[in-house]
């Protein structure tokens, strides 16, 4: 089995409303040999404001949006196109998971690519800092944690890399080859120090491995920021297979056995201590045998034995099982779906393999024939995406009502001073202004770059005054 280690910088924090301008992939073999490098970078796309902020962290200067050799689209069929070529494979990343991924998936599913391109066949996904987390809990010698200013440990990867002698400079950081450089040394460090957390962890990268575990009704052991829980797979979240419900055995479950459907949600959001986590099986999760990892549990732990009565009276209990499913089914049944198509991935529904065959083609053809396509695409929101690349990338393609559709979705999506879930230049300059207070005066060298970024959005949004 080979690695893909891969990394972004992207033009804001937001998975859903950002998207990349830099990617790096490096393909290794299983010895974590380099078989191949790519790098790319895209220029902004017209509809998206990028954050000063992120450009600050990144040095992604302001000529360099509108300067890079790819388009976006361009860029993200690259990338599966990638995946595709060097699969089977493990992807490999440092806190990809909680962000790379959802970033590389929303860009997916609004440029008509595959959303769950990463989890195609042949592919498992593993993060590196989640591997760290597991290998210092079970493995504490094998890596040195550094620590920051205020004395807290930091996991920051330039910061443990230079902790274990990897190069990674603060000027280099946060540019996606070499981000994806230090994190392949990284892996090949912890490979070598804590092996057997890596291996645990790697039979993690697939959900059927967490799935085994919290299905077989066995203790296991827990993991989370910094330590590990005893604890017991309870049931899969009705309706969404990837999320298990695991209860802490730490905690007496006598507690709520006996509660309604809605205290029992309650526990996943209660202050302090909470008995029950929701356990994302596809994202890599520390759950591992008893026999693997309770060595690590903390010092106060209790007896074995009193672990295994706490989960026989869950599994005996006449009503808990049959509220807990209830009280997940119904989790999210009040929350408000999203007016916008970007932001409706995971709530309207799993793309059909016939729009997804219909978005190849349109990927496929030119400009001119793309238009045509689109009434054949049953899911409205591929819809949307398509008309809007159309807007974007070919205008001159487009009926005279559709681009004056196109031009006023981009003004307004621009410069709306409404409250949106996305950043507006307006929104963007009044960033500027607040990151320039916090700035330390005598840091010439970030007060210049704020002022370049902040001409920048000013000339875009005089444009778009002007259109106006």
């Amino acid at each position: 089995m080979s690695f893909i280690v891969y990394d972004l910088e992207t033009s804001g924090l937001d998975q859903v409303w950002s998207v990349p301008l830099q990617a790096a992939l490096i393909h290794t073999d299983e010895d974590l040999r380099p078989l191949s490098e790519l790098s790319l970078r895209c220029v902004l796309p017209a509809h998206i404001v990028p954050s000063p902020g992120a450009l600050l962290t990144t040095g992604i200067r302001s000529e360099q949006l509108e300067q890079a050799p790819m388009s976006s689209l361009d860029m993200l069929g690259q990338i599966g196109r990638t995946l595709r070529a060097w699969s089977p494979a493990t992807i490999l990343g440092y806190n990809i998971l909680r962000y790379d991924e959802e970033v590389l998936r929303h860009s997916f599913f609004t440029h008509l690519l595959p959303p769950y391109a990463t989890q195609a066949a042949g592919l498992k996904r593993a993060d590196l800092l989640i591997m760290l987390r597991a290998a210092i809990m079970l493995e504490p010698d094998a890596i040195t944690v550094p620590v920051d200013a205020n004395g807290k440990r930091s996991l920051k990867l330039g910061a443990v890399c230079r902790a274990n002698g990897i190069s990674l400079a603060e000027d280099d950081a946060h540019d996606a080859l070499f981000d994806a450089r230090a994190t392949l040394a990284l892996f090949r460090l912890l490979r070598k120090r804590a092996p057997r957390s890596v291996a645990l962890m790697l039979a993690n990268a697939h959900k059927s491995g967490p799935i085994r575990l919290l299905s077989s009704g066995d203790l296991i052991c827990l993991g989370g920021q910094s330590a590990l829980v005893p604890a017991v797979g309870v049931m899969a979240s009705p309706g969404n297979a990837a999320s298990w419900a695991a209860l802490d055995l730490s905690i007496d479950p006598t507690s709520y056995l006996d509660g309604s459907a809605e205290e029992i949600v309650g526990l996943l959001t209660r202050p302090g201590p909470r008995p029950m986590r929701m356990v994302k099986t596809n994202a890599q999760p520390i759950v591992l045998a008893w026999e693997d990892a309770q060595h690590a549990l903390p010092a106060d732990r209790l007896a074995d034995a009193v672990y295994n009565d706490r989960a026989n009276q869950i599994r005996r209990h006449p009503t808990f099982q049959r509220h807990l499913s209830a009280a997940l089914k119904n989790r999210f049944a009040d929350r408000e779906p999203s007016p916008y198509p970007e932001a409706t991935l995971y709530s309207g529904g799993f793309l059909s393999d016939a729009d997804m065959r219909i978005c190849a083609r349109w990927h496929e053809v030119p400009w001119d024939q793309r238009g045509s396509l689109v009434k054949h695409m049953g899911d409205v929101r591929l819809q949307a995406f398509a008309n809007r690349q159309m807007f974007l990338a070919a205008p001159e393609c487009l009926s005279p009502e559709a681009w004056r559709k196109g031009r006023d979705w981009l003004r307004e999506r621009l410069t709306t001073e409404a409250e949106v879930p996305w950043l507006t230049l307006p929104k963007a300059i009044m960033e500027v202004a607040e990151l320039r207070a916090s700035l330390d005066p005598r840091d010439a060298d970030r007060h210049a770059q704020l002022d370049a970024i902040e001409s920048w959005l000013r000339a875009r949004s005089d444009r778009q005054q002007l259109a106006a």
